[in-house]
């Protein structure tokens, strides 16, 4: 076991639009690029939610600009981006956004008034927010526990409707903390692929 129930870990990688053709993934142009590896964001979920961590989210994204005819010619048009994934490990979690009637509050304990959890889920201090069971499961069962006051929890409502928060809706997307969000690495956004890894 790698990590403890209830920890996190960040990734950052290059995804796909589309499954790619077996010919243009493995094509050896495309993998000088960083690009020919690169997965299909639902098989990724997919894969994810199978190993145990269940919704990965999102904190940073940012489309690949290709510059190079003969990459656009293998590819198509096929839209890459680079992602930042934030992945927690919570056993038996649900795979898809289930409503349980949860409601968090941010209790402005951390650095700022606004905690940002990911893309979509931003918290303004003290004003309640309904969230998902996983969302709410990754504010209780993690390091974020004693930031937050959630409540709910006993009965199903059906499928949650995941929409950005309303504090998220109002100061628009915020950056996710973390060092791993302002690595840089193989194929950063700005990337225009030209040859070489990503000259």
């Amino acid at each position: 076991r790698v990590l403890k129930p209830g920890g996190e870990f960040y990734l950052s990688d290059v995804m796909v639009d589309r499954r790619l053709p077996e010919a243009v993934a493995f094509d050896p142009v495309l993998h000088g690029e960083c690009l020919g590896g690169a997965m299909y964001t639902p098989d990724f979920i997919d894969l994810a939610s199978k190993v145990g961590f269940a919704q990965p989210r999102i904190i940073e994204r940012a489309p690949i600009t290709i510059g190079s005819d003969e990459v656009l010619a293998k590819v198509g048009a096929a839209q890459f981006e680079s992602v930042t994934w934030r992945l927690f490990n919570l056993p038996g979690a649900d795979t898809g956004c289930e409503d349980y009637g949860h409601v968090a509050t941010y209790l402005g304990s951390a650095d700022d008034a606004l905690f940002v959890l990911d893309d979509a889920h931003t918290f303004e201090a003290h004003r309640p927010e309904r969230v998902c069971r996983v969302t709410a499961r990754m504010l209780t069962d993690t390091r974020f526990g004693r930031h937050f006051q959630v409540s709910g929890g006993r009965t199903h409502f059906g499928a949650f409707p995941c929409d950005p928060t309303l504090a998220a809706r109002q100061h628009g997307q915020r950056s996710v903390p973390t060092a791993a969000a302002e690595a840089t690495g193989c194929c950063t956004p700005s990337t225009k692929a030209k040859g070489g890894c990503c000259g």
